[in-house]
């Protein structure tokens, strides 16, 4: 019987560790990484950049929670908007809290105001995920201001697929990527339609994303610049 309960008891254990194994995330893992993203337009001028850092790791279980902090500067390099989001690993699956999407240059006018979130999960899916493969959609309410001045933004993400695995190389390196398409739909007082594409990497995140309008012509594109461990 005390063989049998050891067993047990390793066999959970050991099933716990492979969770946390199993689960590959898609942002750098070392506390103190800073990494950037920098934004241009479709003729490849730069219109603004974003600086991220992991903040914090935290394991608790078949679960670790990464925070990251990011800020947004404009084309002239000023800092407009600084916010921070999660990202999880949960029983072998990885997910960033929406928040992430945030777009630092549509809320600068609004920064100073009160500003409520609700956002949900986005889930990027296993490097070898076949394409093809389904996710889930992703959806993000921010209201702004209060007292009848506010304003709300909504972004829905749907039709989200696999498209393939493939190399790309950036100014920051090279690097083997998974490559998700998917439709958005923002609402800010009228519905803008697009769509977009995006490859991203284990254990660094998003290397490149393209925009597309609703006619399916690129209008922008994101790249990661630089990495520092």
């Amino acid at each position: 019987m005390k063989n049998l309960l050891l067993y047990i008891m390793c066999f959970a254990t050991l099933g716990i560790a492979n969770a946390q194994i199993d689960c590959k995330p898609y942002v750098p893992t070392e506390k103190g990484t800073v990494w950037e993203i920098t934004n241009y337009d479709k003729k490849g001028k730069t219109t603004g950049r974003a600086v991220y850092e992991l903040v914090d790791k935290v394991e608790n279980g078949n679960e670790i929670t990464f925070t990251v902090k990011y800020v947004a500067y404009d084309k002239k390099d000023k800092e407009i908007f600084t916010n921070s989001f999660e990202a999880k690993c949960v029983d072998g699956k990885f997910e960033f809290d929406m928040t992430y999407k945030m777009d630092g240059t549509a809320l600068q006018s609004y920064q100073d105001m009160d500003i409520e979130v609700d956002a949900s999960e986005f889930e990027i899916p296993d490097f070898d995920a076949s394409p093809g493969t389904q996710l889930a959609d992703g959806s993000l309410t921010v209201n702004m201001g209060s007292g009848g001045l506010g304003l709300k933004m909504t972004i829905l993400i749907t039709n989200r697929l696999v498209e393939a695995q493939e190399s790309i190389t950036t100014p920051a390196g090279s690097f083997e990527c998974v490559v998700l398409s998917q439709d958005i739909t923002t609402k800010v007082m009228v519905n803008v339609k697009g769509s977009s594409k995006e490859w991203y990497a284990p254990e660094i995140g998003m290397v490149r994303s393209e925009s597309y309008n609703k006619k399916g012509k690129l209008i922008g594109y994101s790249e990661l610049t630089k990495i520092e461990k």
